[in-house]
């Protein structure tokens, strides 16, 4: 007993060894690894996307002058001018979803000319609410005048019109025309918001600090505004970075250490710089840590308790078994044998005694002889050696080199199978002169299997006919039967069998003949897989509409297309199967738990259907979806068009309006809502309401005083900057500036 406890104890010990001296010490490395290669990842796609995003802003100044239709030194000598190049800025609006304004400063002329189509003069920039007022940048003309290098602005703050305030990145690039001479530059403004929202989509679960720097070490953009950022040791440790590669590593700083992985950019020289706390990244390793060593010295001890109570229980009966194994087995050579070894000579001989009874009985089973045929036509073996290997002791084997299968199909009751297998058996033992063959049953009851060899001269059609007849005559059982090709390999027998199922399951279909040998099979060439594919995916769309009528025209055109002539017989079943699996998909949409459509599920698959039998099931199985959807579905309410825009006129002013609470109102689906509107008023919902305010500000514009403010939430609007958008996206410009063209 002390033996058994103490083997336990070893067994159960060396685990937790390997945990203590292998896995804590080196855990708190791994992570950290595993950390840095994660950071460094995510350094790299935030610098892939930035590069992918900023390279048309390098490339944009070239654009613009390579645009023949915009004459920059003739801007100051004709207005018209002003306007070309005001309607081919329009042409950069929708260019980049990651900028947003760009100007086209002229130098000649004194404006700033947008990509909405907008001039502002150089006025107009120095006024807040107007322009784009840089508050930190006051002397903003002097270098854009004598800009010569493109220059990138770091992230400040920008008063855009309306006067309300943005954090924007500013890209100056002057022109590349005539030398040192630019006749203007480009500024390309990049709200802040939309680069940390490109940061935060490379990754949801980082939650680290990320940093964008220039080629020379000043911050441009940050994911977060941190109180170390601004410190000495953070520029100490921006300073110390390798400038020529990226990489990873563990630094201090402000007594704290960090996971600082960075990498500069070949296309523009930036910097970017990401840092992780090291202390949040092994927060939770080091809590698993102490909570597995709690549960391992809890799990030790029930453990130690169990294998004690279980050796005191189990002690006796074990020294009974192992005086009884040293009765009953004895070895050639008496050798000393304590209790395990006794035991496991006794269990060897037992096993031993039962593997060879085993291969006894199995080579007496004749279902040995039938599955090694099976998995002959089904494919299994590549090469004859294969096969005759396996197959020899049981007596099987082909002595001519082509071999081929038949396929007979018994249209009988289920008790009468096994005399059609009998006299098949009997009829195997008197095959004609230069024929070699095997009868078994197939997986499928009312199949049986012939594979056979012969001479080429044989008649295996003729042959097979005759059994046909003689087993109707004897036991009044009808039979189809399918004849393969002649192959020479055990792979073309498989192909030689799925011919022959594909010959018996023509005869089920068109009842022609009752022999039928592949070869013989006319196919006819039409584009029949094309078009039942449009009809179900028809079916499958109407039934989601639940649109009964429509429903039951597509399943008419599909029955019609099985019982079609041109329709080869292997599609039928094809055919079938998927239009009955669409239907029983939507049964089950309305009754899940119905015993009957269990019922009708089981019966729609059935092997050996006719083509009357599968329309039959197809109707039955409509007529019950149709009858449940008419139960089930209410039908839908229909509203005037009058009712819509009364309701509109009463509610639409209302902040709290909207397309659900229309819907709501006159109690139809959101899509159906939207739906019926467009198709009504020819345009859609947003669009109409849009109109509909932005008329309505027009005219208090026109006739008060109000303020943007004031005037926005009258006619709906949450917020001021939400009302100018909708008026320049509808007008052409801005509220303020249509109220100034009207004084």
């Amino acid at each position: 007993m002390a033996k058994f406890l103490i083997s336990y104890l070893l067994v159960l010990l060396f685990p937790v060894i390997v945990i203590l001296f292998y896995y804590y010490p080196y855990s708190m490395d791994i992570v950290k690894e595993k950390q840095m290669e994660w950071n460094a990842h995510i350094t790299d796609q935030v610098m892939n996307s930035m590069d992918i995003f900023t390279r048309y802003a390098y490339n944009l100044p070239s654009e613009l002058v390579q645009n023949r239709e915009m004459k920059l030194y003739m801007a100051n000598e004709e207005d018209y001018q002003k306007v070309v190049i005001s309607e081919e800025m329009r042409k950069y609006n929708a260019t980049d979803a990651f900028i947003d304004n760009i100007f086209l400063y002229v130098k000649s002329t004194g404006y700033l000319f947008s990509k909405t189509g907008s001039a502002y003069s150089v006025h107009d920039f120095e006024s807040p609410g107007v322009g784009y007022y840089y508050e930190d940048w006051p002397n903003m003309f002097e270098q854009l005048n004598s800009l010569s290098v493109p220059t990138v602005r770091p992230v400040e703050n920008v008063i855009v019109p309306g006067k309300n305030r943005m954090r924007m990145l500013t890209f100056l690039l002057p022109l590349p025309l005539g030398g040192t001479s630019s006749p203007g530059s480009v500024l390309i403004m990049v709200r802040e918001e939309t680069i940390i929202r490109m940061m935060k989509s490379v990754s949801e679960a980082y939650n680290g600090d990320f940093f964008i720097l220039d080629h020379k070490g000043n911050r441009l953009v940050s994911l977060r505004d941190t109180s170390y950022s601004h410190s000495d040791d953070f520029r100490k440790l921006i300073s110390g970075l390798d400038q020529n590669k990226s990489g990873s590593g563990t630094y201090k700083m402000g007594g704290e250490s960090y996971i600082v992985s960075h990498d500069v950019s070949d296309k523009n020289g930036w910097q970017y710089v990401s840092l992780i706390p090291v202390a949040e990244t092994l927060q939770d390793i080091r809590t698993i840590q102490r909570n597995t060593v709690f549960l391992f010295i809890l799990i030790l001890l029930l453990e130690v308790l169990v294998i004690y109570v279980s050796i005191r229980k189990n002690y006796r009966p074990i020294k009974g078994l192992v005086s009884f194994a040293r009765n009953m087995f004895l070895p050639n050579e008496q050798t000393k044998m304590n209790e395990i070894d006794t035991i496991r000579f006794a269990l060897d001989q037992l096993s031993s005694d039962n593997s060879k009874l085993d291969e006894r009985v199995r080579s007496t089973l004749p279902i040995m002889r039938e599955n090694l045929l099976f998995e002959l036509v089904s494919g299994h073996y590549t090469t004859w050696e294969d096969f005759q290997r396996e197959a020899a002791p049981y007596g099987l084997s082909f002595n001519y080199p082509l071999v081929m299968v038949a396929v007979i199909s018994c249209e009988t009751e289920d008790n009468l199978i096994g005399t059609a297998s009998d006299y098949f058996r009997m009829k195997e033992n008197e095959l004609p002169e230069g024929l070699q063959g095997y009868f078994f049953k197939s997986i499928y009851n009312h199949e049986i299997i012939f594979v056979c060899s012969g001479k080429q001269d044989m008649q295996l059609k003729t042959y097979l006919g005759c059994l046909q007849q003689e087993l109707a005559i004897r036991a009044g059982i009808r039979s189809l039967i399918g004849i393969g090709s002649p192959e020479p390999s055990p792979e073309g027998v498989h192909l030689s069998y799925l011919q022959a199922v594909r010959a018996a399951e023509h005869l089920r279909i068109r009842k022609q003949y009752s022999v039928l040998v592949f070869e013989e099979i006319v196919v006819q060439q039409t584009g029949t897989v094309s078009y039942f594919a449009e009809q179900l995916q028809s079916l499958e769309l109407f039934i989601l509409k639940n649109d009964i009528t429509a429903i039951e025209s597509v399943l008419e055109r599909i029955i019609d297309y099985i019982g079609n002539d041109g329709t080869p017989p292997h599609m039928v079943r094809t055919v079938y199967l998927n239009t009955i699996t669409v239907i029983l998909a939507g049964l089950d949409r309305f009754r899940q738990d119905d015993r009957s459509l269990l019922q009708l599920s089981e019966a729609a698959f059935h092997h050996r259907y006719t083509i009357e039998q599968m329309v039959g099931i197809m109707r039955e199985s409509c007529g019950k979806l149709c009858d449940f959807i008419r139960s089930t579905v209410p039908p839908s309410r229909t509203v005037s068009i009058e009712e819509i825009l009364a309701f509109i006129e009463k509610e639409g002013m209302n902040p709290d309006f909207s397309l659900q609470l229309i819907a709501d109102h006159f109690g139809m689906s959101l899509s159906n809502f939207s739906y019926y509107f467009k198709k009504t008023m020819g345009q859609n919902f947003k669009v109409h309401i849009d109109r509909l305010r932005i008329q309505k500000s027009i005219e208090l514009l026109r006739n008060t005083d109000e303020t943007l403010e004031s005037i926005s939430h009258q006619i709906g609007y949450s917020n001021t900057s939400s009302f100018i958008r909708s008026f320049k996206k509808n007008i052409g410009t801005t509220p303020g500036q249509f109220r100034d063209l009207r004084m």
